[in-house]
């Protein structure tokens, strides 16, 4: 199989937490690259297909290949246990903006050209009874705006023994399980990270 693009085409404020506060001016920040540029991590995006594809095997898409879709979700994806730890075959790179938008804004590294990425959204909790704010529940979080991100899907079919593998048309269910996903990131609830995702074959550009 060749390798697979994602392009993510994110349709709403979204954050992917790096974990720090910013001071007065957000209490989370979202995830930057060295450049200043936000991006999703493969380890984020795993865990989004792995969603899909457990979605997907409950409504019996794999029936054809695997009774319980158990096997093809663990060889995919790995799997974590107390005597059982595997890789999966699937490996994910981090989604991030296109080559050239990369090189527009390390040119531009001024904070000016890159602050237009970022917003700051702010909540407060209301008393219900008295339709007053809350003392101290005033919360701010950095959102990265609306963007098209792009990542890359390889496999590596030397990382199982189980030789259906070669028969089970991977490219297909990546395209299909890809539809399920539907929003990414934090707030998620809230109306953050609205997507489209899609996957088609080639490099990423």
């Amino acid at each position: 199989m060749q390798s697979q693009m994602i392009c993510l085409d994110l349709r709403s404020d979204w954050h992917i937490g790096s974990g720090e506060e910013g001071g007065a001016y957000a209490d989370a920040l979202v995830l930057k690259d060295r450049s200043g540029l936000p991006y999703v991590p493969g380890k984020s995006l795993k865990g989004l297909f792995r969603e899909a594809f457990e979605e997907a095997n409950d409504n019996g898409w794999f029936g054809g290949f695997d009774a319980s879709g158990t096997e093809i979700i663990n060889v995919l994806f790995g799997q974590q246990g107390e005597t059982l730890t595997t890789q999966g075959i699937l490996h994910f790179s981090s989604a991030a903006l296109s080559q050239a938008e990369q090189e527009f804004f390390t040119l531009n590294s001024d904070p000016a050209v890159t602050k237009h990425l970022y917003r700051v959204l702010q909540s407060t909790s209301i008393n219900t009874q008295t339709g007053v704010a809350q003392n101290t529940s005033l919360r701010s979080i950095e959102v990265a705006v609306p963007m098209i991100l792009l990542a890359e899907i390889n496999v590596s079919l030397h990382l199982t023994d189980n030789e259906a593998v070669k028969e089970w048309p991977i490219a297909q269910w990546l395209t299909q399980c890809s539809r399920l996903i539907l929003s990414l990131g934090a707030k998620r609830h809230r109306g953050l990270g609205q997507v489209m995702v899609a996957v088609t074959e080639g490099m990423v550009a």
